[in-house]
């Protein structure tokens, strides 16, 4: 299922940003999209309690075909609102339960693989489908880009309803699940801060330097590229060791310098360059950051609830102050704020969670 769905977001819905700065929005108008995105993960995950696995399943697939409909059929100035809303609610309806269904045999001696094959895998498809996705859309324009994704998200639907069983599964109360993730609750904040950081105002801080579609095509397969096998090994060797503090304070100190690096970059291939080093620490950074939420956890639903929960708060309100400072263009201030985040992070974990070596 979730190579489904990277096949389907890269082929289209990495094209978002840019397809919305061409019909004229503000770059700091297109983090707002993001802003409203996550939102609705503060607003109804809370709410949620039971999951019957293959009818959410089902539904969110069909969630995914909609939020792509409105950007091929409704004017942009409604499918902008319409798209961040309707995609926001996959953050409960596919993410919640997906993350249960794939982490649920993981142990702490496969934590960092796990996470590495969550996140690192789907790189292999950011590698290809972005440069379909882009000559698509330089030949048959955007709104066909969107609806032929659309179709696409549909046939998820079909492998779901025959190999995913109707399984239900009820969770703790809220509040209850919110004292059981005691000391990941800051690191958890920082960390969706970081995940749409790379994810949101990267992308969007590019379109300052990408100016066609195949363009944007090359720069993301590239990003795809980078990262993929020397995640695979570093996780490995962390799962084997167990010390995943050490690689930690060291990738993050690296992160931090280079976030610091990419705004004082005016050249399109000097920006290529630096984001690439950026991109490649970032993503061999990420399945360790998630390993060690799971070596310390149990990862139920409810853990996976509270989890999203505190990453999109941690989004919301770091996107929040980048809205405003991408409005009066004080990018600088964008990239200090999350190279700070970047640098206090390692030592935020190393306060929170003793137990991780």
């Amino acid at each position: 299922m979730l190579l489904f769905y990277s096949l389907c977001a890269n082929f289209s819905s990495s094209f978002i940003p840019f397809y919305f700065k061409e019909q004229g929005f503000p770059l700091a108008w297109i983090i707002l999209l993001y802003v409203i995105f996550a939102s609705m993960g503060i607003i109804f995950i809370p709410l949620v309690q039971n999951f019957s696995i293959r009818t959410t399943f089902m539904i969110s697939f069909l969630v995914f075909s909609l939020a792509l409909s409105s950007l091929a059929f409704l004017p942009s100035q409604i499918s902008f609102y319409v798209y961040a809303i309707l995609l926001g609610l996959n953050l409960f309806l596919f993410w919640v339960p997906l993350n249960y269904l794939f982490f649920l045999k993981s142990s702490k001696e496969t934590n960092g693989v796990d996470s590495s094959l969550y996140m690192v895998a789907p790189g292999i498809i950011s590698m290809i489908l972005p440069l379909f996705g882009a000559a698509f859309a330089d030949t048959f324009g955007f709104s066909w880009l969107f609806a032929l994704a659309a179709l696409l998200y549909l046939f998820p639907i079909i492998f779901v309803y025959k190999k995913i069983p109707q399984e239900k599964i009820s969770t703790v109360p809220f509040r209850e699940s919110v004292r059981h993730f005691k000391g990941l609750k800051t690191i958890t904040l920082f960390e969706g801060a970081l995940q749409h950081f790379s994810g949101i105002v990267v992308a969007v801080y590019a379109l300052l330097f990408l100016k066609t579609n195949l363009e944007v095509g090359y720069y993301l397969s590239y990003l795809g590229l980078l990262g993929f096998v020397i995640g695979m090994l570093l996780s490995r060797y962390s799962d084997k060791t167990q010390k995943r503090k050490s690689f930690i304070f060291v990738l993050f100190a690296l992160m931090s310098l280079s976030i610091f690096i990419l705004p004082l970059v005016k050249e399109s291939m000097h920006w290529f360059i630096a984001v690439g080093i950026f991109s490649v620490i970032y993503t061999i950074s990420s399945p360790l950051r998630l390993a060690v939420s799971l070596d310390v956890r149990v990862a139920d639903m409810s853990f996976w609830k509270v989890r999203e929960f505190f990453l999109n708060v941690g989004r919301v309100a770091t996107l929040l102050m980048a809205v405003l400072l991408f409005y009066f263009e004080q990018y600088f201030l964008v990239f200090a704020l999350f190279g700070f985040i970047a640098l206090a992070y390692p030592f935020l974990m190393s306060h929170k969670l003793k137990e991780v070596k």
